[in-house]
């Protein structure tokens, strides 16, 4: 079996499983799935910190550049995961009159189910609602991950520049849709959306008002948004054309790769 034959295995079974359900041998073949397991919400935090205690950077950046060219959203996901625990704070469960932690919004304890964590993986390609189990384990899993950048890096680089040409009024919906439309670009629309949100939670598309999680933490649980009917994640849903590209923060993931810091 090819490499493409058994990422499309993998990407098959992932979309097919089903809690409590049977689980195919292709995942457990390629490691996708350990048993799950409850986990208490103090022993997830340390296990957040513990792997971004040792996360590398510059490798989690080769990765997403990897994921981008070759379309691999599982790639791109640690990313978005080391984003999110730049400024994650070392709490206990923390509550008062609700069920969930008001520092983090996890539950004490948590069910960790790995086959879904790596459906969001494969399928996602970013954290989403600041799960901390997700953090921790995307994190976990690209310290395990060998990159390969490509040597050229044709189609971040378009999408950068589609993102500078839009107008000031563009809004997350129309980033969306141009970048379906970008040539070289295969990502489904679950895909795309959450690129998009990745790049808030990098800081890359923000405001001034609502930065992205490289600048501070922010608990998605409890985060603000741009309307009620809205469906964006924060800080990307107040983000709007004439913000652009945060240029500090692109500095911060590539600096080492000038042609995706040309304006």
């Amino acid at each position: 079996m090819t490499q493409s034959e058994q990422l499309a295995a993998i990407r098959q079974a992932l979309k097919a499983y089903r809690k409590g359900g049977p689980i195919d041998p292709v995942l457990k073949d390629a490691g996708l799935a350990p048993d799950a397991r409850d986990i208490s919400h103090d022993d997830a935090v340390q296990w957040l910190l513990k792997a971004r205690a040792e996360a590398d950077k510059a490798h989690i950046v080769r990765m997403f550049l990897e994921g981008v060219e070759n379309n691999r959203a599982e790639l791109r996901a640690a990313l978005s995961a080391l984003a999110s625990a730049t400024h994650f704070p070392d709490h206990p469960f923390t509550v008062t009159n609700q069920y969930n932690c008001q520092v983090c919004s996890a539950f004490d304890p948590l069910e960790v189910d790995f086959v879904k964590l790596n459906r969001i993986r494969y399928q996602c390609g970013s954290v989403l609602s600041g799960d901390i189990a997700q953090i921790a384990y995307f994190l976990q899993q690209a310290a395990a991950t060998e990159a390969s950048p490509p040597a050229t890096l044709p189609l971040l680089s378009s999408i950068f520049q589609m993102i500078r040409e839009l107008p000031d009024n563009a809004r997350p919906k129309d980033l969306l849709k141009s970048l379906r439309k970008l040539k070289g670009v295969k990502m489904t629309d679950e895909e795309a959306r959450s690129f998009i949100e990745l790049l808030g939670h990098c800081g890359i598309l923000q405001t001034p008002e609502h930065p992205g999680l490289l600048q501070r933490f922010t608990n998605q649980g409890l985060s603000p948004s741009s309307s009620r009917s809205s469906d964006w994640s924060y800080p990307v849903d107040f983000w709007r054309g004439e913000y652009g590209m945060n240029s500090k923060a692109m500095t911060y993931w590539f600096g080492e790769y000038p042609e995706l810091l040309a304006q």
